[in-house]
């Protein structure tokens, strides 16, 4: 055991991957209820042609006819049209060619097509593909992007698409993509749209339990032991073995959050990035060579042409959402070690950050580390308040959902529904949930809570009680959810509900401190959407990360305090006047003594709302969290400085008629002057002037594999 001596910048390093002891994903993944229906990944799709059905046209050979819309009304797309021809889409599916990435419709009299994009000009049978038949004047067209030929591993690719008519009660399927242009513009007839769904096109994968590959330092600390389970959070969809087609590009790598919560309700938060290295033919079994689709060594041929690829991770472990800061560590550390050679051993760099670096504080409130002479990056201290230490970032929160969705989501939250967001980029989800749990202030989520959640570890859906999970969307190639559940897409902001939980939304909180939040929320995501430099479809399903930060910069970090202070404005606005409702304690603490109808008179405050919405207050004091702030508003508890400065905010809001009050104070820590700067590891000297060898080169293969010897390195530096 280590000795703790005070807060650290970073508790442990870790590499996790494919390990020997490592078993086939779906060995470890047990569902107990009926609904998780596995179901095999799609092949992505790679044409889609349009026939006209009333001309006599086919099917094509191989082609799939999307005769009907998701409800099983008719998929024609001039459906009802007295004039139009009855036109069809069709598609097919296959790994022999470059996958759909986009798809679209083209209005040929008022618009130039997208750069990249084709059109599908005629049917296979030769005659124009016009939607709205050859003798009308407004020419619409079907328009797709292809992927090109060298695409990395992790490009996203259609690999579903439906035709659904809103006027008959549909609505885009879960994770699909709606084209918002009707495909129907004849006089008769019903609004048809186009919809497609997104996912990783990858090729023949074999997915086994993420594992521990090494770890630095080896021995655990006396107050914080590495937990078992943080090679799964790196890998949440598990270490692979991939098979490549020829002059495939490597995939850049990707950036990963996720936050573990104790029994204790401590928060620990990871940083990781997700990357790929080659994997020796030589070391596949034969059942591997017959899932990755290779030929078997007993015929005596190899193919050459294709390239055999794993994946693995570097992770920091931390008490402290340090993420940007992370992330600028472990981006160095992946691109040293793909450089060089180098002076200096890769190992040298990670004991350095992890033993050298000071931990912020008052006297000195930012730390300028300098990695190499391009890199740097900045430690600010911890944001001193009674607000709960969160990794959210609120302004990735409203971007994501915008304002309806985002207010829809808070009322999910403070009625403690069963909440699955999902999203293709795994940095965001954890950006959103912190956030989530920090809007419901004064409450403390009290269930299950996984911001990122490990397919290994999915059966949590399955949970009969409340929780918030994030989960990657490839989840839905393979399951469906139970039932129960609300999910929340990020990537195409859409929420799902099911049965007598679809009339839970936004609208029913109460009209006057919700228009108030709802002004605030639109005119901060209308700011947002100034500052953002690149465009929203860009940047929706950018799995990989680069340089632009676009979480960096003084006025998003005001955009982000603001947000947070407009639900804090609302929570406070809604609680209004609960401490009257709080009875004197008569006895000492008991079973009986603490039920919350002997410490709250709830009848009198329900009472004391708007008739109009007693269905939310209804559902928002039944929870478990409302009874536990009922409770710590009663005892004396840990919460006591949260709960005052929440009184604080309440008397503020029930004063302020101007709307220009502030309930959070902003930092200052960041004007200071005083930075403590921390130089590279020291280079060491040689006699005579010499210049040190440049000794350490690490090859794609030998990626921070850290074996014992060089464990003892670490040591001695560290040490």
């Amino acid at each position: 055991m280590i000795e703790d001596k005070g807060p650290r910048v970073a508790d442990y390093f870790v590499v996790a991957g494919l390990t020997d002891v490592s078993k086939p994903l779906e060995e470890e993944i047990h569902f107990n209820d009926a609904c998780h229906k596995v179901a095999k990944p799609k092949e992505p799709i790679t044409d889609v042609s349009v026939i006209i059905k009333s001309l006599g046209e086919e099917v094509p050979l191989d082609y799939t006819c999307i005769d009907v819309t998701p409800t099983g009304l008719s998929a024609d797309l001039n459906n009802g049209s007295l004039v139009g021809p009855q036109i069809y889409l069709c598609y097919r599916r296959g790994r022999d060619k470059p996958p759909l990435t986009d798809l679209g419709v083209l209005y040929d009299w008022k618009e130039r097509l997208k750069q990249g994009c084709e059109i599908i000009q005629s049917t296979p049978y030769g005659r124009p593909a016009n939607i709205s038949g050859s003798t009308s004047s407004q020419k619409i067209y079907i328009t797709y992007r292809r992927a090109c030929e060298n695409m990395t591993q992790n490009t996203l690719a259609v690999t579903d698409i439906c035709i659904i008519i809103p006027s008959k009660g549909e609505s885009p399927p879960h994770t699909f993509c709606k084209v918002d242009k009707n495909l129907n513009n004849s006089m008769w007839g019903s609004s048809v749209y186009l919809c497609y769904k997104k996912s990783v096109a990858k090729t023949n994968t074999i997915s086994y339990k993420a594992g521990l590959i090494c770890r630095y330092p080896q021995e655990d600390y006396e107050s914080f032991s590495l937990p078992e389970s943080v090679p799964l959070f790196c890998l949440p969809m598990g270490a692979t073995i991939e098979c490549w087609p020829p002059n495939s590009k490597y995939p850049l790598p990707v950036f990963s959050t996720f936050v573990l919560t104790g029994a204790s309700a401590e928060k620990v938060y990871g940083a990781a990035i997700q990357f790929y290295e080659p994997y020796p033919e030589e070391n596949l079994t034969e059942k591997q060579r017959l899932l990755l689709g290779l030929a078997s060594l007993a015929d005596g041929k190899s193919d050459s042409s294709r390239t055999i690829h794993t994946n693995k991770c570097i992770c920091l472990l931390s008490h402290w959402p340090f993420f940007d800061a992370f992330r600028k560590f472990l981006t160095f550390l992946y691109r040293y070690s793909i450089s060089g050679p180098h002076v200096l051993p890769i190992e040298k760099h990670i004991s350095h950050f992890m033993h050298k670096v000071p931990f912020p504080s008052p006297q000195r409130p930012r730390i300028l580390v300098q990695l190499s002479p391009h890199d740097n990056l900045i430690l600010s201290q911890p944001v001193s308040s009674p607000l709960p230490l969160s990794g959210g970032k609120f302004s990735t929160l409203l971007q994501n959902l915008g304002p309806e969705n985002a207010v829809t989501l808070l009322v999910f939250a403070v009625t403690e529904h069963k909440i699955l967001i999902h999203s293709l980029r795994p940095s965001v989800l954890t950006s959103v949930t912190e956030a989530l749990v920090s809007m419901i202030f004064p409450f403390h989520w009290p269930c299950p809570y996984v911001p990122l959640c490990p397919l290994a570890l999915a059966d949590v859906l399955s949970a009969p009680c409340p929780f918030i999970v994030g989960i990657d969307s490839r989840y839905f190639d393979l399951y469906d959810p139970p039932p129960d559940v609300s999910c929340v897409d990020l990537d195409t902001n859409t929420i799902s509900q099911i049965g007598d939980k679809k009339n839970v939304a936004w609208k029913i909180l109460p009209k006057k401190p919700c228009k108030n939040l709802m002004n605030t929320l639109n005119n901060l995501h209308q700011q947002l959407a100034k500052l953002q430099q690149r465009p929203r479809d860009d940047g929706l399903m950018d799995l990989a990360m680069n340089d632009y930060d676009f979480n960096s910069g003084k006025r998003l970090h005001m955009i982000d305090l603001e947000i947070q202070e407009a639900f804090l404005c609302f929570m406070a606005s809604i609680l209004k006047g609960y401490r009257s409702y709080l009875r004197p304690i008569t006895q000492a603490p008991s079973e009986t003594a603490t039920d919350a109808s002997s410490l709250f008179a709830l009848q009198a405050f329900l009472r004391s709302r708007d008739r109009s919405h007693q269905k939310f207050y209804n559902m928002m004091t039944k929870t478990q969290m409302f009874i536990r702030f009922i409770e710590e508003c009663s005892f004396v508890s840990d919460k006591d400085a949260s709960l005052a400065f929440f009184d604080d905010c309440v008397d503020k809001v029930d004063m302020d008629k101007s709307g220009e009050m502030r309930l959070i104070e902003l930092d200052e820590s960041f004007k200071s002057e005083h930075t403590v700067f921390v130089t590279p590891p020291e280079i060491p000297h040689l006699p005579n002037g010499e210049e040190p060898p440049l000794q350490y080169r690490y090859s794609r293969g030998r990626m921070f594999e850290i074996e014992r010897e060089k464990q003892s390195i670490i040591c001695d530096v560290a040490f």
